[in-house]
């Protein structure tokens, strides 16, 4: 079956004469009181359903986007495909009436199979409009309708039929695009604006208010009168991220935080594998959401006023029929983790997704997530190609107070995974995947180690908590000894919160699927100071009992950082309109500028509808995160917060995101 090409964006504003935009939740409450149905009947509604461009949100470093030159861009193929329409009507109460279902069977013709009209818009914001007239069937007793919704191809239309505006507000999608025919979901877009009906200025709009007056009993009437106008928009955001084949240099020994050569006698090149957005709500509103917390209470339905004392840029485009920001379902959930340790101990609860290397190449294999697939690398080693994601937004809340949050996991990222190459100073290149350890630093630069061996001895040689029994001297031999991520029950006795890529130096223990450490597994022959005990008793045997409080004692040597198999990342935080360059600040007593989470504005990241967002990476050069596994969630580290990766963002009629430049 073919589609009718809307080229929806951004959701656009269209000037035309009759227009009549949404309602707000005060109107719905006061509610627009059409009379009664005095008799089963039909009447006939004209309706025009404007589609939206993407915006274009580039501007210059500190500077507003004007609400009056927003940038827009078009959308391309199923980006703009209408398939599906339905009609809902609701009455004064917010009570569902009646809908009207129209599929349609051609893209570009003005006669396209569902009985309307397609012409161009001369507003940037809007792409194409379709217009027509729609039944709606009455009866005696009803209510007259009061309201009108659109849905643009639904993808499960039941729970949208016959539901009332709260509830239809309350219900989540996953899934941003039809999974077999590619087609995107809209509906109405919700901002804040004049309602012409009741008069009402700066209020929320949600639905279409329509008159009697606009219900005509004959449907060549209808169509002789001004349309109701509706606005839709789409409920996935659009992530563009693309690098050049040529942003990493050939056998580039990667760079540290003082952009110095950051290994000792190892050259180091990345290989970029896949990149995805990560930290994503699981779910997202099919009606965009508003909400402000004033003292841990929830206010779901703020004024424009309070909006704008948390949102101080410009948000709202009331003459686009559009606004640029909005509330995920995990807005106001202050339930992030700080290390991926928080996930894998107690289970993913966490509202958001946090991806593991196996998952961004198997994503299909996440329960209960729909997530679109990752984007591979190009042959040539650049990236390209768009990805669609659910609207995800955070309080400006949680990641300025960064001594409870780690700020990096409470917003959207675009995470580049891969693995690197190693090559000796002698000129021999590692076997590929190769595991591989940094510790310790000499001359400034980090000392690497290629096998388990090397790790051991290096971290035995540094210990001094684990005795002979015999001789009360520390052990510098590695039989005794693991290099591995502390266990729970370690983490736990050392009040310890250690960061996915750690590894440490441990006694070995073998553990039951509890944790618990099983009898007789402890290497015997070796002894611990304990500073507790009764004097010439203080020198006491390591068992299975006290094992883990040595384990934690032995976390004061040191972590490690390993990178399993090679498996590295970049994570980028993904900017909304929000930002300012201005929280970038100069630390007293340093020459470089570094971002400051604790006055970055509400508003500056997040994902949102019907947004293009565009990250172009420039160069990578910087030290990339080591991934301990494959199955370690990516939870970006609060520690690492310098990137060298040039990229540049822009979100887009799709409402266009200025370009994001990141160099890592």
């Amino acid at each position: 079956m073919k589609k009718i090409n809307f080229l929806f964006g951004a959701l656009a504003a269209l000037a035309m004469g009759g227009a009549v935009t949404a309602c707000s939740d005060d109107d719905l409450d006061k509610g627009i009181d059409n009379g009664k149905v005095e008799y089963d009947q039909t009447r006939y509604l004209s309706v025009t359903v404007c589609s939206p461009n993407e915006g274009n949100g580039s501007r210059a470093d500190n500077e507003e986007i004007p609400i009056d030159n927003p940038q827009f861009n078009t959308g391309e193929g199923d980006e703009n495909y209408i398939h599906e329409l339905y009609f809902v009507f609701y009455d004064a109460n917010k009570a569902y009436l009646d809908h009207h279902h129209i599929t349609f069977t051609n893209n570009n013709a003005t006669n396209n199979g569902s009985g309307g009209t397609i012409g161009d818009s001369e507003n940037p914001s809007i792409n194409k409009v379709w217009t027509s007239t729609i039944p709606v069937n009455l009866t005696t007793g009803q209510n007259m309708p009061s309201y009108v919704m659109a849905f643009v191809n639904p993808l499960t239309p039941a729970d949208l039929i016959g539901t009332s505006i709260p509830e239809i507000e309350k219900i989540t999608r996953q899934s941003v695009q039809d999974p077999d025919d590619d087609h995107f979901p809209m509906s109405n877009s919700v901002y804040y604006g004049n309602n012409p009906i009741t008069g009402e200025a700066n209020v929320r709009m949600v639905a279409t208010p329509i008159t009697t007056a606009q219900l005509y009993k004959d449907a060549a009437e209808a169509a002789k009168n001004p349309a109701v106008e509706i606005y839709v928009e789409r409920y996935a955001a659009k992530i563009n991220l693309t690098m050049a084949a040529n942003a990493i240099a050939a056998n580039a020994n990667q760079m540290d935080e003082t952009n110095t050569p950051a290994v000792n006698d190892y050259t180091l090149k990345f290989v970029p594998e896949y990149w995805r957005p990560n930290g994503i709500d699981k779910n997202m509103y099919v009606l965009k959401h508003y909400a402000i917390s004033n003292n841990s209470t929830i206010n779901s339905d703020p004024t424009i006023t309070e909006l704008n004392d948390r949102l101080k840029w410009t948000w709202n485009a009331p003459t686009n029929f559009r606004s640029y920001w909005g509330c995920s379902p995990s807005y106001y959930n202050a339930t992030y983790p700080k290390v991926s340790d928080d996930i894998q101990d107690g289970g993913n609860t966490y509202t958001l997704h946090y991806f593991s290397y196996n998952e961004i190449i198997n994503p299909e294999d996440v329960p209960n997530a729909s997530f679109t697939s990752s984007k591979a690398v190009n042959a040539d080693g650049s990236f390209s190609g768009a990805f669609y994601s659910r609207e995800t937004t955070a309080s400006s809340s949680y990641w300025q107070r960064a001594t409870d949050y780690n700020p990096v996991a409470v917003v959207a990222g675009a995470v580049i995974v891969g693995r690197y190459e190693l090559t000796d100073k002698g000129g021999t290149s590692l076997a590929k995947n190769t595991t591989f350890w940094l510790y310790g630093k000499t001359n400034g630069k980090w000392n690497l180690y290629d096998t388990k061996e090397k790790i051991l001895e290096a971290m035995a040689k540094q210990q001094s908590i684990v005795l002979d029994k015999n001789t009360k001297q520390p052990i510098r031999i590695t039989t005794p000894f693991t290099v591995e991520h502390p266990a729970k029950a370690v983490r736990t006795e050392a009040e310890a919160v250690v960061a996915g890529r750690f590894v440490a130096l441990q006694v070995k223990a073998t553990r039951d699927e509890n944790g618990n450490v099983t009898a007789g597994s402890v290497p015997t022959g070796y002894c611990f100071y304990d500073p507790t005990q009764a004097e010439g008793a203080r020198y006491v045997d390591i068992t299975a009992e006290n094992v883990n409080k040595v384990n934690a004692a032995l976390l004061t040597a040191g972590y490690a950082r390993q990178y399993g198999s090679g498996l590295c990342y970049f994570n980028i935080p993904i900017q909304h309109l929000g930002f300012n360059t201005a929280d970038y600040v100069t630390p007293e007593g340093s020459n470089e500028a570094v971002f400051s989470w604790k006055t970055a504005r509400a508003g500056s990241f997040g994902l949102v509808r019907n947004h293009v967002y565009t990250i172009n990476i420039k160069s990578i050069n910087g030290l990339a995160t080591a991934l301990r596994d494959e199955d370690q969630p990516i939870v970006p580290p609060m520690d690492e917060q310098t990137y060298y990766i040039s990229a540049q963002l822009n979100v887009l009629n799709w409402r266009i995101v200025p370009t994001q430049e990141v160099e890592l």
